[in-house]
C-alpha cells in the first residue's frame, strides 16, 4: 500500500495499492537498488559526468528513504506503480525545506517546484531506461506528468550592486583580490562557477583576449571561446603572474594554500561580501553573475545568437528567458517603436486638416 501523512492530523493515510506481482515469474524480479545499479552502470559507461551521476545517486536516495517510511513492504522494482509517484510528488510538494539534511534547519519553506520537477525528471530518465531494457513490463512514469509552476523572473544583480559588491574585497590580501578577479570574470564573461574554477593559464590567450574551454570542461561537451575585456584580462594576468610567485599550480583561481578553489568555499566569500555592501544575500551567488552577464549583453545591443554561442546554452529558448521584459524595459520599448509615435502626431495631424 501507498500511504502518506494526513495533514490535518498527522496520521498515515492510505493512497493507492502495491502492484500485483503474480504475474511476474520470479526469476524477473529486481530489487529495487539493483535496478537502480543497472541505470548508473549504463550511465557511467555513457560517460556521463560526475556529478550528474552523483544527482542521480542523491534523487534516488530520497525516493528510496520516502519509500521506506510510507510503503516498507515495496522490495522489488516492478511493484512500483503510477500511484506511488504520484504520491511522492504530493510528498515533495509539501516537503519542508532542508528537512533532509541534518546540518541545517529546517524552515518553513517547501522544496521549491524546480526541485521537484527536477527530482521527478531523473526518476522518469531512470524509469523511462528500465522499460526499454525489458527490466520492467510497465511503465509507472509514462502517465505521469511533469508538475506546472509558475515562471518568476528573478531579481539580478544591478551594475550599481555590482561596483558594491567589487569594492567589498580587502585586495591588499590574496584572497581578496583573487575573489574580486573571479567577480570580474563571472560578469565579463557568464561563465559557469565550475569552468572558471577549473581554468588554467594556458587557457587564456593575451592577444585576442579571449578565453578556450575544450569541450571537457564544458557542459554541453562542445569547445568555446569567451571573449573578455581589457580590464578584466589585465586583473587576470595579474593573479596568473601572482599565483607563479608563491604557488605551484597551473589553476588560476587558488586558495591561500595553492589548492584549487572549490566552488562553496567561494559562495559562503560571496555571502560575506554581500553583507558587507549591504545586498540582500539571495541576490548574490555565481549564477548571478551569469545571470547579469546575460541581462545586460541583451539590454546593451547584444543579439541572442551570439548570447547563445557565448555561455553555451543548448537551446535559444534557454537564453532568450534572459530578454529584458520587465515593466520599464516595456514602456521604453514601446515609446521607441510605437507606429504611431514614429509616425508622428503632427503628421497624422495634418492628412486630417
Amino acid at each position: 500500500m501507498v500511504m502518506s501523512a494526513d495533514p490535518r492530523k498527522g496520521r498515515r493515510i492510505v493512497k493507492g495499492r502495491t502492484r500485483d506481482l503474480q504475474q511476474v515469474p520470479s526469476e524477473n524480479m529486481v530489487t529495487l537498488d539493483h535496478a537502480f545499479q543497472i541505470f548508473y552502470s549504463s550511465k557511467k559507461a555513457e560517460g556521463m559526468r560526475e556529478r550528474t551521476l552523483e544527482e542521480y545517486v542523491n534523487s534516488w536516495r530520497y525516493f528510496r528513504e520516502w519509500l521506506n517510511q510510507y510503503d516498507p513492504e515495496i522490495q522489488f522494482i516492478q511493484q512500483i506503480g503510477a500511484e506511488h509517484l504520484r504520491s511522492y510528488v504530493d510528498y515533495m510538494a509539501n516537503k519542508r525545506k532542508y528537512s533532509e539534511v541534518p546540518c541545517r534547519m529546517q524552515t518553513e519553506e517547501t522544496l521549491s517546484p524546480y526541485t521537484v520537477a527536477f527530482r521527478l525528471r531523473i526518476l522518469r530518465t531512470m524509469f523511462n531506461f528500465l522499460h526499454r531494457e525489458n527490466i520492467i513490463g510497465e511503465n509507472p512514469i509514462s502517465n505521469i506528468k511533469q508538475p506546472r509552476f509558475d515562471h518568476k523572473e528573478k531579481d539580478t544583480l544591478t551594475e550599481e550592486q555590482l561596483e558594491k559588491l567589487l569594492a567589498a574585497p580587502d585586495t591588499s590580501t590574496y584572497a581578496g583580490f583573487r575573489d574580486r578577479t573571479l567577480m570580474m570574470l563571472l560578469a565579463d564573461g557568464g561563465f559557469r562557477i565550475h569552468e572558471a574554477l577549473r581554468l588554467k593559464a594556458e587557457n587564456i590567450d593575451p592577444k585576442t583576449r579571449c578565453v578556450h574551454l575544450p569541450g571537457w570542461m564544458n557542459k554541453n561537451r562542445k569547445p568555446r571561446m569567451v571573449p573578455l575585456s581589457v580590464h578584466v584580462l589585465r586583473e587576470v594576468l595579474r593573479l596568473i603572474d601572482e599565483n607563479q610567485r608563491y604557488f605551484n599550480s597551473d589553476y588560476i583561481f587558488l586558495s591561500n594554500y595553492g589548492e584549487p578553489l572549490k566552488a562553496d568555499h567561494f559562495r559562503k566569500r560571496l555571502k560575506l561580501y554581500a553583507k558587507a555592501a549591504g545586498i540582500p544575500s539571495e541576490l548574490v551567488s555565481p549564477h548571478r553573475f551569469r545571470s547579469f552577464f546575460c541581462r545586460q549583453f541583451l539590454m546593451n545591443g547584444g543579439d541572442l545568437f551570439t548570447l547563445q554561442r557565448i555561455v553555451a546554452h543548448a537551446s535559444i529558448e534557454t537564453t532568450r528567458r534572459y530578454v529584458p521584459m520587465n515593466d520599464e524595459m516595456i514602456r521604453l520599448q514601446h515609446e521607441h517603436f510605437s507606429p504611431i509615435s514614429r509616425m508622428g502626431w503632427s503628421r497624422i495631424n495634418k492628412r486630417r486638416l
